[in-house]
């Protein structure tokens, strides 16, 4: 397998951070709808951050205007 560097300085480390704690924050609360039962809890931490994705990604930003746009 070839090694291919990374470019960590193209890396938008403020989106990833905004991401993980929505994951995390995300579980907790699949974690506590599910009483504990981990398989429920994955799936729904799954469906909740592909909701919180898809609105975080497309509707935030086409409501919060063009200063949110990502570049083209």
């Amino acid at each position: 397998m070839q090694n291919i560097p990374i470019d960590w300085a193209a890396v938008d480390t403020m989106n990833v951070a905004a991401l993980a704690v929505a994951v995390f924050v995300l579980g907790f609360i699949a974690n506590v709808i599910s009483m504990g039962n981990r398989f429920v809890g994955a799936i729904l931490t799954a469906i909740l951050f592909a909701a919180f994705y898809v609105g975080w990604t497309y509707w935030w930003r086409a409501l919060a205007g063009p200063m949110f746009a990502p570049p083209v």
